[in-house]
């Protein structure tokens, strides 16, 4: 049996005769499952794809798939590396971004993650202007969902989110809310509550509803707000997609509670109406989380306007 190679000389290896095209061929195999198909999507020739892995499977002392008729299926170490090896290819991308970025002109550059509500709401609104007034600062923009944006900034992948506060805040992190935020209750311009002056409880009770999903804020602010009347009626498709939302709500008589900042452009163009009622439905402001120092100085110009535009009164360029 051969004695384990220490992880010093496993590095050495790896940096003096692994390839990128190693780690590309790894896992364009891992995700296709066969290796010509994946020396296709590399393009490759197959034989050159099979050598590739090969000489992987060498360096690092271990087999990385197991071979059968069907085509190719990670083994345990395989599975192990497989992230580390998307990781690795990632900042290959990113590198070429930044030094593109950097060829034509960009002087700073600005990685955000942020949620479909503040996307299509203040942020969507904010961004082209600092664009228009800072034309050599690079953004760069990933609508995702609040749970993933810790590990974002903790991998160092974003350098701000913007969210609403979360119940615990990551290490290290300082959360700044910008716009306030609540619930309300929309439907489609041509919905017969959409132009009455106050709708009361009866009213709403006799409407088709689209219920929210479980997972989200959304649906606990619903069922406390129908905690104490009849069972409501129920459309059947449930969804949170705001794209999806509007599209029913457009075709349909339908009424749906929703954050407002979710809808707000669709409300902003008379595409949904808001339906008028005495009860007001507060939710948590959308803000910036982002590290509590160290910050660059892109990232505090951002800020910096961010917090400028949502203070009341705030010129909207």
């Amino acid at each position: 049996m051969s004695p384990p190679v220490s992880a010093s000389s496993l590095r050495n290896r790896l940096l003096g005769r692994a390839r990128l095209r190693h780690l590309h061929v790894f896992v364009k195999v891992a995700e296709l499952q066969s290796v010509k198909r994946a020396a296709d999507a590399v393009g490759v020739t197959q034989p050159s794809a099979t050598q590739c892995l090969a000489d992987l499977e060498q360096l690092l002392g271990c087999s990385l798939f197991l071979r059968h008729s069907q085509g190719m299926a990670l083994t345990t170490a395989g599975e192990l590396l497989l992230p580390l090896a998307r990781r690795m290819l990632g900042l290959v991308d990113e590198t070429a971004t930044r030094a593109a970025e950097i060829a034509q002109g960009a002087v700073g550059v600005v990685r955000i993650a942020a949620i479909s509500a503040a996307i299509g709401s203040h942020l969507g609104e904010a961004l082209p202007a600092f664009a228009r007034l800072h034309p050599k600062m690079q953004i760069e923009l990933l609508e995702t969902d609040a749970q993933r944006h810790a590990g974002l900034l903790a991998n160092r992948e974003v350098d701000c989110t913007i969210c609403r506060r979360p119940a615990v805040l990551p290490a290290g992190t300082a959360f700044t809310p910008l716009w306030p935020d609540q619930f309300g209750i929309v439907a489609g311009a041509s919905h017969p509550l959409a132009r009455k002056r106050r709708v009361g409880m009866a009213a709403l009770l006799d409407c088709t509803w689209l219920v929210p999903p479980t997972s989200i804020a959304a649906r606990e602010v619903f069922d406390n707000f129908f905690a104490a009347s009849a069972p409501v009626k129920h459309y059947n498709i449930v969804c949170a997609s705001p794209t999806m939302l509007w599209t029913l709500l457009s075709q349909e008589p339908l009424l749906s509670l929703v954050p407002l900042s979710v809808m707000q452009r669709f409300l902003q163009h008379g595409q949904l109406v808001q339906i008028n009622r005495s009860q007001r439905m507060p939710f948590d402001d959308i803000g910036v989380l982002a590290a509590a120092n160290g910050r660059g100085p892109a990232l505090e110009v951002l800020l910096a306007f961010l917090q400028a535009q949502a203070r009341p009164g705030a010129h909207r360029a």
